[in-house]
C-alpha cells in the first residue's frame, strides 16, 4: 500500500471516529438531563473543561489581539447554537434534533449567497426546497400528531441551532480566513465558557452536577464530544483535505440515529424517514462536487 493510500485510509478512520464522538453528544445530553443537570450549567461546565484541555493540548504563540477579539466575537455567536441545541433536546428526541440540525449545509449556501461570498445557483435553491420540506416532515413526524405546530418549541430551537451554526460558519469564512482550526477551536471554547458562565450565574446559578453519576455525561460531553471529536476531525482533515472530510462527516447523522435507537429507544416514524431522506438528499445535491472529489483518491 502506497503512502498516499495509507494516509487516505487513516484519514477516513479518524474522521469516522470523530463522527461517533460528535454523535454521542445528544445521547449524553439526554443522560445529563435525566441526572438533574440544567442546560446552562451543563454548557458552562462543558466549555470550561474543554477550554482547560485545549489549553494543555495546543502549542505555539497566540495570535494578535485583533485576531483574538474577532475569534472571541465569532465564538459568542456560536454559543447561540449550543444553547438552542441543548434547549431543543429538553423536549424533542435526539434523532429529530440531529436531522433538523443537519439542514445547516443548505442554509450555509443561502447565507453565503446573501453575504456575497458565493453565487446562488439553481442547485442551491432546489436543495433548500428539499431541506425545508424534509424539516417540515421530520418535525411533523416527531410531534406524533402530524402537525408541525404540535412538535412544540423544541423544533424551533433545533432549527434555530441549524441557522446559528450556519451563520457561524459564514462568519468564519468572512472574518477568520487562514486561522488554524485548533486556534479557532480554543477561542471558541473560551468565549463559549465565559458566555455560558455569565448566563448561568444570571439565571439561577452555576450549580455543580448533583451526583457523580451526573458528572459522567457532563465530562463525557466535554472530553469526547468536544475535545476528542475536534482533534480527531482535524487530524483526519489534515490527511484527506477539508472537502472530503466534511462529506464524510455526514455519517454523524446516521450514527446519532443508531445510538438513539440503541440507548434511548427512539424510533423514527414513516414521515420522519421521508424527512430524513429529503434532508440528506438536499445536502448530497448541494455537495455534488465534493462527493465526486471524495470518490477520487488524492494523487
Amino acid at each position: 500500500m502506497s503512502t498516499t493510500s495509507r494516509d487516505d485510509t487513516r484519514g477516513v478512520g479518524l474522521v469516522l471516529l470523530s463522527t461517533i464522538a460528535f454523535a454521542v453528544l445528544p445521547i449524553l445530553g439526554k443522560a445529563a438531563y435525566a441526572a438533574g443537570v440544567r442546560p446552562l450549567p451543563l454548557l458552562a461546565w462543558r466549555y470550561t473543561i474543554a477550554t482547560l484541555l485545549l489549553g494543555l493540548l495546543l502549542r505555539g504563540p497566540a495570535p494578535e489581539w485583533g485576531t483574538r477579539l474577532r475569534l472571541w466575537a465569532i465564538g459568542v455567536v456560536f454559543v447561540g447554537n449550543s444553547l438552542a441545541y441543548f434547549l431543543a433536546l429538553r423536549s424533542v428526541s435526539a434523532s429529530t434534533v440531529a436531522l433538523l440540525l443537519y439542514s445547516y449545509p443548505v442554509i450555509v449556501a443561502l447565507l453565503a449567497a446573501a453575504a456575497g461570498l458565493e453565487r446562488l445557483t439553481l442547485r442551491s435553491l432546489l436543495a433548500a426546497l428539499l431541506a425545508f420540506g424534509g424539516c417540515a416532515l421530520t418535525a411533523a413526524g416527531g410531534s406524533g400528531t402530524g402537525s408541525v405546530l404540535d412538535a412544540g418549541p423544541g423544533v424551533a430551537f433545533a432549527l434555530l441551532a441549524a441557522f446559528v451554526y450556519a451563520s457561524y460558519l459564514v462568519l468564519v469564512g468572512r472574518f477568520a480566513p487562514g486561522v488554524p482550526a485548533p486556534v479557532l477551536a480554543q477561542h471558541l471554547a473560551q468565549a463559549s465558557a465565559a458566555a455560558c458562565i455569565m448566563l448561568a450565574l444570571a439565571t439561577g446559578g452555576l450549580a455543580l452536577p448533583p451526583t457523580p453519576r451526573a458528572w459522567l455525561p457532563v465530562v463525557g460531553i466535554a472530553v469526547v464530544s468536544t475535545v476528542a471529536a475536534l482533534q480527531l476531525f482535524l487530524a483526519g482533515m489534515a490527511l484527506l483535505g477539508p472537502t472530503r472530510a466534511s462529506v464524510l462527516s455526514a455519517v454523524e447523522v446516521v450514527m446519532t440515529l443508531l445510538l438513539a435507537a440503541a440507548f434511548l429507544g427512539e424510533r423514527l416514524g414513516r414521515w420522519q424517514w421521508l424527512g430524513a431522506a429529503l434532508i440528506l438528499g438536499a445536502v448530497a445535491l448541494q455537495s455534488v462536487g465534493a462527493l465526486r472529489r471524495l470518490a477520487r483518491p488524492r494523487g
